[in-house]
């Protein structure tokens, strides 16, 4: 049905019609060569005039026409394959391939005149039936039909077939996605069997992937037994090849097993190192591929050296020691005046405590003078002379009197972040005895709490960080250090709070900038179902990133193979896609030439084969027949895919949807309108010249 809509009421065209008319008579009626033509070609010339005036000005209304238009959706049919490796993990494994593509290519055929098919694997549209290959690493069935979901919402779905094991090993539950295709008829065909075979497998390795250099770390190793005879088995944990432990276990007769076996191994070397767990077949077993896995574990040289100078006698020292030594990555040192080391260089933090008490001006002057970061812990016997050589960005006055101050954490604190319990209880450590006077400090962003007097916050810093020339430094302004660790154990049974606290300023301290120009931002560990994005970064003279010189990496793989490849330069940075890779080990090194300069970094990283796949050895039948209930629609076997398609083709709520939609188009836009306006006032003209007229 069409409908007209005008800005100006239509009524209007009638009095616009008559005045078009008579404009028209009064033109032809004022003209002398009029006369001389027949009326028949007046009253001609009067109608064209007539005309195109009314169709100028029926388009001068605005006037927008509706219409409507039809169409017809036939039944969409999506396919769902799950191409992950576990389909073929069982009996018919040889033909799941093979029918799985009979079961494509019969469905395109005697669907493709009533319905629309589509087929979908685990990742992405199955264009031909040829490229369809059982290969992914992991079943994420809820991920596959959350695609569809998103991709056909508001379609005409006429049924949702899913063909599978049943099994799945990320994501959720495909039982609750489906619950989304409400309306929706969802079809299941399985392969494999649901009767469990006689198999142990490497369940699970728990290990940290990063420790440190000559600590030790824990492995943990679960080894699963189905229907398994009581029988005795080997595991063996291999290091780059080589067996470095073992153990005998044993598995008694049962229906299912789970034994859990630890080793504590030494990490001895910097790097990425690759450990094998396998374990020795067993009479009967059906499948000896996961009897073994692989992980990997990143060696770091992590520790720090911390030399603690105390110039006097003071428990506040014995305080941060014993928060310190929590921390397995840090070599602590405590001296005092009389035992003074004579090389700092080795140090990657001092933390001195009363700088100066020990009047010892050529040891107070090698300190000051290393260029290593330190902690000041600033008491009221430190000198105000002492204070202004040690250089801190602050203005400190001193009376030469000392008070009580309490700590206020300073909200706008970014250096770092302390936990809400860490930062409550540092506002109600007991105060701290320091110097009184007045400390100015311009930078409020680093101070971390302020001097608080009863219940009155002063501006004045209690707690700050600072840089001077390449190395940065914390100043706590006062002594009493002591009463905080005791004060932390009275309120909360433990010393967490007040370790976090000297923990934080100690990683932020040791914690070295990245002053190298070529940076490189590689995983030192990644899955083998994950594509491995490297990004690097290059900085000119003046630390600015830019992206000029080409950046090329070297990849070698475990094989011995080798490959150049090429970052692709973006505005500021450099990206570079290696796509999925194989397990295994790999060096790297990227390199760059400016300004005839060459920069190089190089490094190891580690693919991990999560072997998910290999786990399955029974099909999870009820699952799928679930789905199908919930579904109204029907489980069955691959082989007996004919079934199904016999059963969608009888069902009489598939149909096509006709769907309407209303459309506006405006008269002006009508190009035949424009050109019969044309031909009017053309024609006219014709007429007008081939009588006589102008």
């Amino acid at each position: 049905m069409t409908e007209i809509f005008s800005d100006i009421p239509l009524w209007t065209l009638l009095p616009w019609a008559v005045v078009t008319v008579a404009l028209s008579f009064l033109l032809y009626r004022k003209k002398t060569w009029v006369k001389d033509i027949s009326g028949f070609k007046r009253y001609l010339l009067i109608t064209l005039r007539s005309l195109g005036l009314f169709l100028v000005g029926l388009l001068l209304l605005g006037i927008l026409i509706k219409g409507v238009e039809s169409e017809v959706d036939q039944p969409l049919i999506i396919t769902v394959v799950d191409n992950s490796e576990s389909m073929l993990n069982y009996a018919d494994s040889s033909s799941v391939e093979e029918q799985s593509k009979s079961f494509i290519n019969t469905a395109i055929t005697q669907f493709q005149k009533n319905y629309q098919n589509v087929t979908i694997t685990l990742d992405k549209n199955l264009e031909k039936t040829d490229s369809l290959h059982y290969n992914n690493k992991e079943t994420n069935l809820s991920h596959a039909l959350n695609n569809v979901f998103d991709n056909y919402y508001g379609r005409n779905i006429g049924a949702l077939l899913l063909l599978s094991d049943g099994n799945f090993n990320a994501g959720s539950t495909p039982l609750l996605v489906a619950e989304k295709f409400k309306k929706t008829p969802i079809y299941t065909l399985s392969v494999g069997d649901t009767i469990q075979k006689v198999d142990h497998l490497v369940k699970n390795v728990t290990v940290n992937e990063i420790a440190f250099l000559d600590n030790q770390f824990p492995v943990e190793i679960s080894v699963e037994g189905n229907k398994t005879p009581n029988t005795e088995f080997l595991l063996e944990l291999k290091k780059e090849g080589k067996v470095i432990a073992s153990k005998t276990l044993n598995h008694q007769q049962s229906e299912y097993s789970l034994i859990k076996t630890d080793f504590l191994l030494d990490a001895k070397s910097i790097g990425i190192h690759e450990y094998t767990v396998s374990i020795e077949a067993i009479q009967n077993e059906f499948d000896l591929d996961n009897n073994e896995k692989t992980f990997y574990v990143e060696v770091l040289d992590d520790r720090s050296n911390v030399l603690i100078i105390a110039e006097a006698l003071n428990p506040d020292v014995g305080a941060i020691k014993s928060a310190l030594v929590t921390e397995n990555n840090l070599d602590i040192k405590t001296v005092t005046k009389d035992n003074l080391p004579s090389d700092y260089s080795k140090f990657d933090l001092i933390i001195w405590h009363a700088p100066g008490v020990a009047k010892n001006p050529k040891a107070f002057e090698r300190i000051t003078s290393e260029g290593i970061p330190t902690w000041y812990i600033i008491t009221a016997q430190t000198s105000r002379f002492d204070i202004a050589q040690l250089k801190l960005s602050a203005n400190i006055n001193t009376t030469g009197s000392a008070d009580n101050y309490g700590a206020a954490y300073n909200q706008g604190f970014t250096l770092f972040k302390l936990s809400t319990e860490a930062r409550k209880m540092l506002d109600n450590f007991p105060p701290l005895n320091a110097h009184y006077g007045k400390v100015n400090y311009s930078n409020n962003a680093s101070i971390l709490a302020f001097q608080r007097l009863g219940a009155i916050q002063k501006s004045d810093p209690l707690i700050f960080f600072g840089g001077k020339q390449s190395s940065k430094y914390a100043v706590t302004y006062g002594s009493g250090l002591w009463s905080w660790r005791l004060a932390d154990y009275q309120e909360n049974q433990n010393q967490e709070q007040f370790n976090e606290i000297v923990h934080k300023t100690v990683q932020y301290l040791i914690l070295k900038e990245n002053t190298t120009r070529l940076r490189v931002q590689l995983p030192s560990l990644i899955s083998s179902t994950e594509e491995i994005i490297v990004k690097a970064s290059f900085y000119n003279e003046s630390y600015e990133a830019i992206t000029d010189p080409t950046i090329q990496l070297e990849l070698s793989k475990p094989n011995g193979e080798s490959f150049d490849y090429s970052f692709l330069a973006l505005e500021k940075e450099y990206n570079l896609n290696l796509g999925q890779l194989p397990a295994g080990r790999y060096a790297w090194k990227a390199s760059t030439r400016y300004n005839g300069e060459t920069f190089a970094k190089e490094g190891t990283f580690g693919v991990k084969d999560l072997a998910l796949e290999k786990q399955a050895t029974k099909a999870n039948h009820q699952l799928l027949m679930q789905m199908a209930e919930n579904g109204q629609g029907k489980f069955a076997m691959l082989t007996d895919y004919q079934s199904i398609l016999n059963d969608i083709n009888q069902r009489d709520d598939i149909v096509p949807v006709a769907y309407e939609s209303s459309t506006y188009h405006k008269l002006i836009d009508y190009i035949w309108l424009m050109l019969i306006i044309v031909a009017l006032f053309t024609t006219e003209w014709v007429i007008r010249r081939y009588s006589g007229a102008y």
